[in-house]
């Protein structure tokens, strides 16, 4: 939808002209409804220090506290417990908008206090980092929790990203690389694609491992059998992607979790939605099934980009 007005004016940030200062030629996003709306007694935090919390820092709590929940666990019983929190999200701008500088405003805006929140909140006593690898945030938050799980650094871990927009700063300086879609969509894989749309979104994961999850009489929802990540080293450019690092990554993940890449019928795909980085995802996946055997059936793409927007930090999870 059009930018909604409660989050900045689209009068003063908008203008068709990509070349035109301070503005973004793109005016549509993908919105978290009610995203302001936090009960902060529930949490133990009184009305002003919730006002001064960055939405991200909010949002993120009641969905750990989601999670855990929909595992059917009591929260609360965790206290004490070696559970991790790798938490995703980048800067929402939300400290542009607050006049009030304090204690409050000061963990209210920190990155790092996002993941603490649920930790504090729960004393849980695992690990707790916030990250930030831009667009692959909240799967390198989750690929972090996995590997700590297996290293036996935790017992359990909570793991996901979030992205509130609440400044024009990301439409605005995406504007000026041409990243953005003009027409307010994400034509993802279609020769129609000219850029993505913003969005916003929240989603975590409670993770064990398995043996402890059956143990303990957890709702297990899905498992994860093969995880890795890599960097793209030098393109020609800093932010483009490389076909060939996530061919070796892809394979790297399928041998090593004994996994056949003819046995696979969707790849969930980032999908940007850009003529640069659609055309090289697909290079990269064409690379990753070389050898995989006879196959008469095609591998579906998907991307969930093209239905909500690119969520940033919030994307992978």
């Amino acid at each position: 939808q059009e930018v909604p007005e409660q989050r900045w004016d689209l009068k003063q940030f908008y203008h068709p002209d990509p070349m035109h200062p301070g503005t973004s030629y793109c005016k549509w996003m993908g919105v978290i409804e009610d995203a302001d709306c936090f009960d902060p007694g529930f949490f133990n935090i009184t009305p002003l220090e919730a006002e001064l919390m960055d939405p991200q820092q909010r949002l993120f709590l009641q969905h750990a506290w989601h999670a855990i929940e929909d595992s059917g666990q009591d929260p609360f019983a965790l206290a004490g417990e070696c559970c991790a929190v790798y938490a995703a999200a980048g800067d929402s701008g939300y400290a542009h908008r607050i006049s009030e500088h304090n204690a409050y405003s000061l963990s209210g805006s920190s990155g790092s206090i996002l993941a603490a929140r649920i930790a504090y909140l729960l004393d849980l006593r695992g690990p707790s980092l916030s990250i930030d690898t831009a667009c692959s945030s909240s799967l390198v938050a989750i690929i972090t929790a996995c590997d700590s799980l297996l290293a036996g650094n935790c017992d359990m871990a909570l793991a996901g990203g979030v992205s509130v927009l609440a400044s024009p700063d990301m439409h605005v300086d995406t504007s000026k690389v041409s990243m953005l879609s003009r027409d307010g969509r994400c034509f993802t894989f279609d020769q129609r694609a000219n850029g993505f749309v913003p969005g916003e979104g929240i989603g975590g994961v409670y993770l064990k491992r398995l043996s402890d999850a059956h143990r303990d009489g957890d709702q297990v929802r899905a498992g994860s059998r093969g995880w890795c990540t890599n960097q793209d080293g030098r393109t020609n450019g800093i932010t483009a992607p490389n076909p060939q690092a996530q061919t070796d990554l892809l394979q790297g993940v399928y041998a090593r979790a004994g996994i056949a890449a003819e046995s696979i019928d969707l790849i969930e795909c980032h999908g940007t939605a850009t003529p640069l980085g659609d055309p090289i995802e697909v290079e990269g996946l064409t690379g990753a099934f070389d050898g995989a055997g006879d196959r008469t059936e095609p591998v579906a793409l998907g991307s969930v980009k093209s239905n909500v927007g690119h969520l940033l930090a919030a994307a992978g999870v």
